[in-house]
């Protein structure tokens, strides 16, 4: 992944424009030649297909090599296409992974592209819909129900059941594995964990005498350890009137409000999925301890003007909140004095969000390549060890305990959070919610609007977003 916090998640990656999301390409695929009383237009469906050509036009095209069979094979090999977003380091370690794999199984030959998180669900959505799908791709947990909602990934169900040794239900994290099921159906394994959590400057820390029995930073842990220590690092340094050095900084403004709005029992939607829950007195509650850190105790910049997350790495910070896959550029940042911990609990229930890869197969898929893409699944879920070096948390229960990755020691601070964590609801419509949700968020920190009149107005978009049908 990239090394921005938006890129590091796939966030702005709901549709190829905001006028045509995924999930209208797929409906249009799905519906043309079944739909009674719809006649397929040939000039319209030309248009959507060039348009939607045009708009994937720059990403490598994933093939097969010239030599593969019709049926994906390459003398006695299986060829198989393995579609990810890894475009950072996290890419470097799975491009070991894989190519250890086809040493330890010389029959199978993995085509692995790495496309940007930017333009990867615009190109799965295309080669789902039309045709030259890969035989393996990741998903975000919070994506799968908008896909599986249109028919397209295979169910896993007798892969699970024929694997040896067997895969146990008991040996994954509960979330993730909960989240690759779609209405009873088996469609994915999940991969990993990637939970947001604090990351904190040992150096300001103990200057402010924020430390331990033993004299060593010590992290907060409740929403009043938190503001003190946010208060006794919060410095003007040179004298000049202005603050310029922060106890806190938000950095990508969705996880950080998703985490508060999780801790004070909020919810995007209601239960049933069918109503927004953002202006509920939850939601409030968790938007206004927001604002209360920039406009009330003056301990976190307005996030306007501001690299939030350059500014922790130059040592300008005390703490941020921020997903385990920005590991990666704190360990580039030499000197820079860091550790990570659990997010804080700023409200009444310990929750954090976070989001995990799921790896999945098409709609469809012809038996040999899900054979060898399901062994390549299972290396890759009982290599995660080596998966989390690169700055994830396994979803398996036995490596998460496992003296190996006790060693790395911000993985397993951020690990620690697995069993609370929560996605982005698991509704099909879940991805579109933040073009309202989002804005309404920053109007909140930018002090343009009450957490009342902003959280308001996102309901009322969300809601007409999810009376359509």
């Amino acid at each position: 992944m990239s090394t921005s916090a938006r890129e590091q998640y796939g966030q702005r990656t709901m549709s190829f424009l905001p006028f045509i999301p995924a999930s209208a390409v797929l409906r249009w695929r799905r519906q043309r030649p079944t739909t009674p009383g719809r006649p397929f237009r040939p000039r319209l469906g030309l248009a959507l297909v060039a348009l939607l050509l045009v708009l994937a036009a720059g990403c490598p095209t994933a093939r097969r090599g010239g030599d593969a069979g019709p049926n994906g094979t390459t003398g006695q090999r299986t060829v198989i296409r393995f579609w990810n977003g890894f475009t950072g380091p996290d890419g470097k370690t799975m491009e070991a992974l894989v190519r250890q794999f086809q040493k330890e199984n010389p029959d199978v030959a993995v085509e692995m592209q790495i496309i940007p998180w930017g333009t990867y669900y615009d190109k799965v959505t295309l080669a789902l819909a039309y045709g030259g799908a890969p035989d393996l791709f990741v998903v975000h947990a919070a994506r799968l129900p908008e896909f599986a909602s249109f028919d397209t990934l295979q169910p896993l169900d007798s892969l699970y059941a024929s694997s040896e040794p067997p895969v146990e239900a008991d040996d994954f994290a509960p979330v993730p594995w909960k989240a690759s099921f779609y209405q009873g159906r088996k469609l994915a394994l999940p991969l990993d964990v990637h939970p947001i959590g604090l990351y904190y400057n040992t150096r300001l820390f103990e200057e402010a005498g924020i430390v331990g029995p033993d004299g060593k930073a010590a992290p907060p842990k409740t929403w009043e350890q938190f503001l003190e220590a946010a208060q006794k690092i919060t410095k003007d340094t040179d004298g000049d009137g202005r603050t310029d050095q922060w106890g806190f900084v938000f950095t990508f403004q969705r996880t950080n409000y998703l985490t508060f709005l999780y801790q004070f029992g909020g919810s995007l939607v209601t239960p049933d999925g069918k109503r927004s829950a953002m202006d509920s007195p939850e939601s409030l509650a968790a938007a206004q301890r927001m604002r209360d850190l920039i406009y009330k105790y003056k301990v976190a910049p307005k996030p306007e003007g501001v690299d939030a997350w350059l500014a922790f790495r130059q040592g300008k910070v005390g703490m941020a909140l921020e997903g385990i896959y920005m590991l990666a550029s704190l360990e580039e940042q030499k000197g820079l004095p860091y550790a990570g911990a659990p997010a804080p609990q700023f409200g009444p229930k310990r929750a954090v969000w976070g989001g995990s890869h799921l790896l999945c197969q098409p709609k469809g898929i012809a038996p040999r390549q899900s054979e060898a893409a399901w062994r390549l699944m299972r290396y890759l879920s009982d290599h995660s060890l080596t998966w989390a070096a690169g700055g994830q948390v396994p979803t398996r229960v036995s490596i998460r305990q496992s003296p190996a990755f006790a060693r790395l020691t911000v993985p397993y601070q951020f690990g620690t959070q697995v069993d609370w964590v929560q996605y982005e609801p698991l509704t099909p419509r879940s991805n579109s919610l933040f073009q309202f949700a989002d804005p309404a968020v920053e109007a909140v920190l930018l002090d343009l609007d009450t957490p009342e009149n902003a959280m308001r107005d996102a309901s009322r978009r969300i809601n007409q977003l999810l009376s359509r049908p």
